[in-house]
């Protein structure tokens, strides 16, 4: 009874040890990789458009906290204070903080700051500063029909 390595030897070939296996495991280290670097592209891209969404946010809150100031002046009410907002009543994704403080060197300028997302290891915060005009007093021709 011949063996088949002795059929193998006979014909002047030589036996063939795990070459299919090492073709077979460089594919799969390629195919790994190739998999590993989409992750990666996938939750950096996911990260990039979040931070982006959030700045968009803090520039709508800072435009909303521009038009608040500017409500309560020309409503007599005081300007100055902060406002806490949660996630329920903002986008569900994070609370913020805006922070309206008069200039004391200006008595028409007004500080504004945005805090978003107070919550989590990133907070971005962004300022402005405005100038609000003094209430117009109504001229007495105007008050005349």
């Amino acid at each position: 009874m011949t063996t088949m390595a002795a059929l193998v030897l006979a014909s002047g070939q030589q036996p063939r040890r795990g070459g299919v296996m090492v073709v077979a495991v460089a594919c799969m280290a390629v195919a790994a990789a190739i998999g590993l670097t989409m992750l990666r592209s996938a939750t950096a891209t996911r990260h990039h458009l979040r931070h982006e969404r959030q700045l968009r946010q803090v520039e709508r809150l800072l435009v909303a906290a521009e038009d608040l100031a500017r409500a309560r002046h020309a409503s007599g009410e005081e300007v100055d204070g902060d406002v806490e907002l949660t996630p329920q009543q903002l986008t569900g994704a994070g609370s913020a903080r805006i922070s309206i403080a008069r200039d004391p060197d200006d008595p028409q300028g007004v500080h504004v700051v945005v805090t978003y997302p107070l919550e989590g290891p990133l907070t971005i915060r962004r300022s402005r500063n405005l100038r609000i005009s003094p209430p117009s007093q109504p001229s007495p021709e105007e008050s005349l029909p």
